[in-house]
């Protein structure tokens, strides 16, 4: 057994090895009062004996700390533990794109390659400009998980920004000439040691990008011989030769992208961005049915139950009270979507459970193609001993029980007279004592209140495209610099999709949603990700804009 596994660092508990590799290895710890996960990588007990290493590990550490971008693995804090140093980071629940490789053998989808991709240039560019390299991208190093950003179905992340660079310091202080890095997916001038620009990551960009679409590596590389072997006299065989169907646009990107000479290759991150967005208008940048995406079915193929859960429902083995005489259900889920759209009714079984969620195969599937603010397993409802529970399963967005928002795997009893909102949608307890196979209607006290009578809540920036918005309840409004947002800000420290505002009858949540210069309640930073309440007259800053929240009879 790992001698770290149980160790705890920074409050952190050390659970479980999640990853190894020539840095390091890096588990997951867990801080059990926050209830929170991180990930911790601790470096190769040999790079710290090196001279000055500590030095240059603060160096590093702090820069990687400063990239604050939505798609970057956070640093959130580092030191030295048992005369070992560590990163402790944002965990991200997902898979790796060499996951995603591995089990999509002959390539992945053009539309989830363009969506990838496209989030990895986009990281590049804001690294780059930074003064910051990678020098070590590769798929094992690209992480997908749910995204919180209604637009896209899925998050691209990258880690180890700055450790290659602080292996090849550790190593230059005795042996020149010497490369770190995967030389797989390393360009040519950083196989030979020569100094590298933004253009070794735009090489190994496409490198994945040639294996994402094939299924394999444009060379047999298992070492730096073979990269000096090919690199010289290897033939790159184009990608419409392997498959047919492939845009001419991105065969000509990527052979741009693999050229031996830097000086061939696209100038920058912004180029690639550039080219990529062409592409996509001519396949369809978005994932038409989220189902078909490659990434959706990897990131949703493994459920996992409690011991918690199980041990629940062998414990309610008996109706207790909870079927009519004729022995059918006597409660059921009813599911209402704003836009009325959808409105179904789903019996609920003693001993049973209902599992709701975007993941296909659940009981109540609730899918929308432009809608994410459903996780994949969101919440669970359970019968027991004639009483309704409900839990939340870490959904990123919440599930709230008559406006109050669930603890993460805590049950709570849930009384007919409450509803559970999930987004957009409303779902309500109804005891039945008639044929399930009709919906019946819900007495009038059992609907959700309206807020037809209160004052309804406006939004008002007068730079902003348009001025000013409406809030519709528990309708996403999105304001950020792209053209699609509800409000459009466009300057420079706005980030493309910066913060969501929500209404819940009475009451107005921002979220921020991992913008670069952050979301502010006048002078108070909001947390990423965490919906926090707007009162009326607080305001609500985003780089140089001020908004406004008002209330209008």
């Amino acid at each position: 057994m790992d001698t770290l596994i149980g160790q705890v660092i920074n409050n952190f508990e050390i659970k479980e090895i999640i990853g190894k590799g020539g840095m390091g290895i890096v588990y997951r710890a867990h801080h059990p009062e926050l209830e929170t996960d991180v990930a911790v990588k601790v470096l190769r007990a040999e790079l710290a004996r090196q001279p000055g290493f500590y030095e240059r590990f603060l160096q590093e550490a702090r820069t990687a700390a400063r990239l604050d971008h939505p798609n970057i693995a956070k640093v959130t804090n580092f030191g030295q533990f048992d005369d070992q140093y560590y990163l402790m980071m944002e965990f991200i629940d997902g898979i790796s794109l060499r996951d995603l490789l591995r089990d999509n053998k002959q390539g992945i989808p053009i539309s989830d390659i363009i969506q990838i991709f496209l989030q990895i240039a986009d990281v590049l560019a804001f690294a780059h400009q930074s003064g910051v390299l990678h020098r070590d991208l590769k798929p094992d190093n690209i992480l997908l998980t749910d995204s919180i950003r209604a637009h896209l179905p899925y998050r691209a992340v990258i880690t180890d920004f700055g450790l290659v660079k602080l292996a090849e310091n550790s190593l230059l202080e005795t042996q020149r000439g010497i490369s770190v890095g995967t030389p797989a997916y390393m360009p040519p001038e950083q196989c030979r040691g020569e100094e590298v620009d933004g253009r070794a990551d735009i090489y190994s960009l496409g490198v994945m990008l040639y294996e994402a679409v094939t299924g394999k590596r444009p060379y047999p590389i298992r070492n730096l011989f073979d990269a000096a072997k090919y690199h010289k006299s290897g033939e790159l065989i184009p990608l419409k030769a392997l498959k047919h169907d492939v845009p001419i646009r991105l065969d000509n990107l990527v052979q741009r992208m693999l050229s031996p000479d830097k000086k061939h290759r696209p100038a920058d991150a912004d180029e690639v961005i550039h080219i990529l967005e062409k592409i996509a208008g001519e396949v369809g940048e978005e994932v038409e049915d989220v189902q078909q995406s490659a990434v959706h079915q990897a990131l949703t193929s493994n459920f996992r139950t409690s011991p918690e859960i199980n041990a629940l429902r062998e414990s309610d083995s008996k109706p207790s009270g909870a079927t009519t005489e004729e022995g059918e259900s006597r409660f059921a889920v009813r599911v209402l979507r704003d836009d009325h759209n959808e409105d179904r009714t789903l019996p609920l079984r003693p001993g049973g459970r209902l599992t709701v969620g975007r993941r296909p195969g659940l009981d109540i599937v609730l899918i929308h193609p432009t809608e994410r603010y459903v996780s994949k397993e969101h919440c669970e409802i359970l019968l027991q001993d004639g009483r309704v529970l409900v839990r939340d399963l870490g959904s990123t967005n919440g599930s709230y029980l008559n406006g109050l928002r669930l603890d993460k795997d805590r049950f709570y009893e849930w009384p007919s007279d409450q509803q559970v909102q999930l987004g957009p949608y409303t779902l309500f307890v109804v005891e039945k004592k008639v044929d399930m196979a009709r919906p019946a209607t819900p007495p009038a006290e059992e609907r959700p209140p309206t807020p037809a009578n209160l004052p309804v809540p406006e939004i008002n920036c007068p730079e902003g495209s348009p001025a000013s918005l409406m809030l519709v309840n528990n309708a996403p409004v999105v304001l950020g610099r792209l053209d699609s947002c509800d409000m459009t800000l466009n300057n420079p420290r706005v980030s493309k999709n910066h913060c969501r505002i929500m209404r819940r009858g009475e009451r107005v949540e921002v979220t921020d949603l991992n913008s670069t210069n952050g979301t502010f309640l006048d002078t108070q930073r909001l947390p990423a990700g965490s919906p926090v309440v707007w009162q009326p007259g607080v305001p609500l800053r985003l780089g140089v804009y001020t908004v406004t929240l008002n209330l209008k009879e």
